[in-house]
């Protein structure tokens, strides 16, 4: 795309903001959505987010989650940072997409660390959701396997286990050679684990949707 082809995308993106927010033209989010419509199209970032933000909330069109998602994945898959806000907070909810607390925090800790407003108290806030969601599933579940997905213990071997699982002290991350168990060891440096520190249980790798 040359400079001129930008240039005119993004002149076309803020015509159509323009309706959208009624700042300089009349408010028309009809008309709005065919300036987004037609700087999406060609692949203008800005427009294809906003375009997604106004299909998520029925500005000028029905509502549809389901239109924004493409998008606001494109639009995210470029690093814009307001737009994996957007899409994180879609995979928290379940919105055009299946619900991925996991991909969620992912992607809203990306858009904090892009320092965009907002994203590191929601960030905290799907953590939590995340905490809160693995204590009640493993304590739902029997101590009999240290089971492990790509995401996170899905099952504990031990009692001592169980603990320091819902106390964040072993965890599964990801590292170059994919997800792992993890610790830390006497100094405080992180360390990958294949089996339980206290039982010496084998880590066993699952999917994340076994059911128990």
């Amino acid at each position: 795309m040359s400079d001129k082809d930008g240039g005119d995308l993004e002149v076309v993106y803020t015509t159509g903001m323009a309706y959208m927010t009624g700042d300089g033209r009349p408010l028309d989010y009809k008309e709005g959505l065919k300036y987004l419509q037609q700087a999406a199209e060609k692949g203008f970032v800005p427009a294809m987010r906003d375009l997604a933000v106004a299909y998520l909330n029925g500005l000028g069109t029905p509502p549809s989650a389901e239109k924004a998602y493409p998008l606001m994945k494109q639009a995210s898959d470029a690093l814009d940072p307001n737009a994996m806000y957007h899409l994180a907070l879609m995979y928290e909810t379940g919105a055009g997409v299946e619900r991925d607390l996991y991909e969620a925090l992912r992607l809203m800790a990306y858009s904090a660390g892009m320092n965009f407003t907002g994203a590191a108290d929601e960030a905290d806030r799907i953590e939590g959701e995340i905490d809160a969601e693995r204590k009640r599933k493993l304590d739902s579940r029997p101590l009999l396997k240290l089971e492990i997905s790509d995401v996170d213990i899905e099952a504990a071997c031990c009692k001592r286990m169980l603990d320091a699982a819902i106390a964040k002290e072993v965890y599964v991350d990801e590292t170059y050679m994919g997800p792992m168990l993890m610790t830390e060891d006497d100094k405080g440096e992180e360390i990958a684990i294949t089996e339980c520190p206290f039982c010496k249980a084998k880590a066993v790798r699952v999917r994340r949707d076994k059911r128990y």
